[in-house]
């Protein structure tokens, strides 16, 4: 079943046109290009759009009610990034990294698990504490003598 779009595009195509070529950020360019392919009548439903685009088609729909809502500028909002989150917070994150520079630090990195535990009650296990140290603070507890 073809779903076919009645949205009223304020901007012109020419107006359109030039904001697809000053936008940078890719995800922007997509929401713009599907109102200008609609505006111009390239594409009037929201099937044929989101497989030009090669996204799903409640994405599409979603963009779009975000355009009836609020125009271009609630289309092109930075929308916080959905996800799981954060095993160690970011305020605990600068603490540790803190402690980390410290010359007295940890030693080990089950300290630093023991340390979790005891500053924020976060029972983090000892990978997950070692990846974290080694990957995301970019530290080597045994480089640090």
């Amino acid at each position: 079943m073809v779903c076919l779009v009645k949205l009223e595009i304020k901007e012109s195509p020419e107006e359109l046109k030039a904001l697809l070529n000053s936008l940078k950020e890719s995800s922007h360019k997509q929401r713009i290009q599907a109102l200008y392919w609609l505006k111009i009548g390239a594409s009037n439903s929201i099937e044929h759009i989101a497989m030009l685009l090669g996204c799903h088609r409640t994405t599409v729909s979603r963009w779009f009610s975000l355009y009836r809502r609020g125009g271009i500028e609630a289309l092109l909002e930075h929308n916080k990034k959905s996800g799981r989150p954060r095993k160690i917070p970011l305020d605990v994150e600068e603490k540790l990294r803190v402690k980390l520079q410290q010359s007295e630090g940890f030693s080990s990195y089950g300290e630093v698990q023991l340390w979790l535990k005891e500053l924020c009650g976060m029972d983090i296990p000892y990978a997950t504490v070692y990846k974290y140290v080694r990957t995301r603070l970019k530290t080597n507890l045994n480089k640090l003598d």
